[in-house]
């Protein structure tokens, strides 16, 4: 009988010993861990890196076509837009204006089924686009929103962002 009971204390200590063990591993493995989520969050894992500003923003205002619309947002944010954008050679001639009386900047992304197929650099008050180049092809009656993601001057506070559907001119 005194045998069993040193044969169970064995197994004890030893079953005490390889618990210590997974436990310090866990602590070791946990640590580990917050060290690389520290070390990634000090680094700026998601940095806000402000978008430079449209090369071939052009000063004024697009020439204005029947389907030329200024549409307000919100106080000190109306975008003028042409409704019926057209698709050519790989560029859609869409005229979008930062309009003169903006306090805002913004971009412009255009989305085809919810993909991403073209955005433009930031365009400053009395600016606009006239053309943004395609990542695909486009034909006339597809449907695609155009997005304008609109800044704080300097500080790239968010101002909120406007979307409109529109149908695409065929050539």
């Amino acid at each position: 009988m005194v045998q069993n009971m040193k044969r169970k204390k064995c197994i004890t200590a030893g079953r005490k010993k390889k618990k210590t063990g997974i436990v310090t591993s866990l602590a070791v493995i946990l640590c580990i861990g917050m060290a690389f989520g520290y070390i990634r969050f000090v680094q700026g894992y998601r940095t806000f890196r402000a978008p430079e500003h449209e090369a071939a923003a052009m000063a004024g205002t697009p020439a204005a076509a029947d389907s030329y619309q200024t549409l307000p947002v919100k106080e000190g944010y109306a975008v003028g837009i042409d409704t019926n954008p057209v698709y050519k050679d790989g560029v859609l001639h869409l005229n979008v204006a930062n309009n003169a009386g903006n306090t805002v900047w913004f971009l412009v992304r255009v989305y085809k089924d919810d993909k991403k197929i073209a955005q433009t650099g930031i365009l400053h008050p009395g600016e606009y686009i006239g053309e943004v180049e395609c990542e695909k092809k486009l034909t006339a009656g597809e449907s695609v929103m155009i997005q304008t993601v609109a800044y704080e001057p300097e500080t790239y506070h968010s101002e909120g962002v406007a979307r409109i559907t529109c149908e695409v001119a065929g050539e």
